[in-house]
């Protein structure tokens, strides 16, 4: 047994010298294998060992579960780690199932744990899991990533708060922390391992469920697999987990053709939609998993959700779909994903205003959008400045603007100052040089200005209307003419 874990270590490159490995202890009886083989090869592979075990808070024995790892670390020489959550009462916080629930908080703890001691994390997943995992996917209608099995070293994603997690990179990019995953035991059997014990002599702790069918995959393990083995092929599982490594080699050159597909229609912060409609259907259906992979997350994503996803490729701007714990729209022609709860998922009435009063005075103000400067030229020249030509530029990164200060002063009402504002329902602005005003909303549709990002847009208003929108334009009200005689200049810097 000792051996074919070594062989395993040694052909997949899972651990190397000087490495540090942290060993996922549950106390049964695949877990404590672990444990006592990775021991025994510490010192002859040279690297350094530890144990985490987590308590999900859900068994009434689990504590003698965390008593009993605790222990048997003890008595190997083994550091040991472990922690206890409530994860029935995070599942109902955030909607999840039990098990999902589980997954994630475990995980979670591992990855965080792993962090500090810069260690891969090895799981006890022999090679009957691998053979099950691939008939659970195949019944539950995955594509061939699913049917790829469990494989003896992956990288695990995982979001810093802990709600997503999966593997190349299913937690979203802004928030997420990666270690590898070990799995020394896939080449074992289980009966292998349970002759390994014995002949050890070492007890292990036993999980009840595990005998009820009444769950989907210990439904398969103790039901279905042995049948087909019995009736069929004894060789079944070897059979079914041979299929998982073509599975694997033939996805992994999918997705790198979807990966390089991806980049080409990747623009700003969306995948341009027309690029991607034109890609084969495989392509395509990879591209939509690695984005929402890059952008959200790819836990309870199925294929109905990416076909939902190429449907909505089709339709016309500003056309959405909720997805699990993710969100994605149509955005002038780009596909645009993130996380549910983003900045398109909160309603405008949840948003709140962020403002700033700036005084009519030379200076240089700190607002929540950023630093601005106000200089003002009572004794200005048009012919000295050329400063007419302002009026004509629509350079879309003009942070800065020109006004008529006489003309700013007319819609005083009594003010002297500008207020500096996120948009707000009704807001109306007229362009320079347009003889209307229009509504903010159709003015952002005709820039292009997708609906996540325009309130963070600042808007600065003088006597209650909008006379300057940064990056754009200035309102055709203060605007330079040929009798301006007095300047305001504003400028936005970070």
């Amino acid at each position: 047994m000792i051996e074919r874990v070594r062989k395993t270590i040694l052909e997949y490159g899972l651990i190397k010298r000087g490495d540090a490995v942290l060993a996922a202890f549950s106390g049964g009886a695949d877990s404590t294998a672990l444990l006592l083989i990775l021991n025994d090869l510490k010192d002859e592979l040279g690297f350094s060992f530890f144990a985490a075990h987590f308590d999900h808070g859900i068994r009434p024995s689990s504590n003698e579960d965390e008593e009993f790892c605790r222990r048997t670390a003890e008595e190997l020489g083994v550091p040991f780690f472990s922690k206890r959550e409530e994860v029935p009462a995070f599942a109902k916080e955030h909607s999840l199932s039990l098990e999902t629930a589980a997954r994630l908080r475990r995980y979670a703890f591992l990855a965080e744990t792993a962090g500090k001691l810069d260690a891969s994390i090895a799981t006890a997943h022999h090679a009957g899991d691998s053979a099950e995992s691939i008939l659970m996917h195949l019944i539950r209608g995955s594509g061939l990533a699913g049917l790829a099995g469990i494989r003896p070293k992956t990288v695990l994603s995982l979001s810093e708060n802990g709600l997503f997690f999966g593997e190349s990179g299913a937690a979203p990019a802004s928030e997420r922390r990666e270690c590898t995953l070990i799995r020394p035991l896939i080449g074992a059997e289980k009966g292998d391992i349970l002759s390994f014990l014995e002949k050890k002599g070492r007890s292990f702790r036993v999980d009840e469920t595990n005998f009820s069918s009444d769950a989907a995959r210990n439904f398969l393990r103790l039901e279905v697999l042995p049948a087909i083995e019995k009736n069929i092929n004894p060789a079944a599982a070897a059979n079914i987990r041979r299929f998982g490594d073509i599975a694997a080699e033939d996805e992994a050159f999918l997705s790198s053709l979807a990966e390089k597909a991806l980049d080409e229609a990747r623009e700003g912060d969306g995948f341009r939609a027309e690029r991607l409609l034109k890609l084969p259907p495989p392509i395509l259906k990879r591209c939509l998993r690695l984005a929402l992979a890059e952008k959200a997350t790819l836990v309870d994503i199925e294929r109905v959700h990416i076909e939902k996803l190429t449907e909505l490729l089709s339709m016309r701007s500003g056309q959405g779909l909720d997805l699990p714990h993710a969100s994605a729209r149509l955005s002038f022609g780009k596909l645009m994903i993130e996380p549910s709860g983003g900045s398109s998922g909160a309603s405008r009435e949840e948003t709140s205003e962020e403002s700033a009063v700036i005084p009519l005075e030379n200076g240089d103000y700190e607002t929540p959008f950023g630093r601005v400067s106000i200089r003002i030229d009572p004794d200005f020249s048009m012919e000295k400045t050329g400063g007419v030509e302002y009026n004509t530029k629509k350079s879309a990164d003009r942070m800065g603007c020109m006004m008529d200060l006489d003309s700013l002063l007319a819609l005083a009402d009594g003010e002297s100052a500008f207020f500096i504002r996120s948009r707000r329902a009704g807001d109306r602005f007229r362009p320079v040089n347009s003889d209307f005003r229009m509504k903010l909303k159709d003015f952002f549709i005709s820039r292009k200005v997708d609906a996540s990002k325009r309130d963070g847009i600042p808007l600065v208003v003088f006597g209650g209307e909008i006379v300057f929108i940064p990056g754009f334009l200035i309102s055709d009200t203060v605007k330079l003419t040929g009798d301006t005689r007095s300047v305001l200049t504003l400028q936005f810097t970070e």
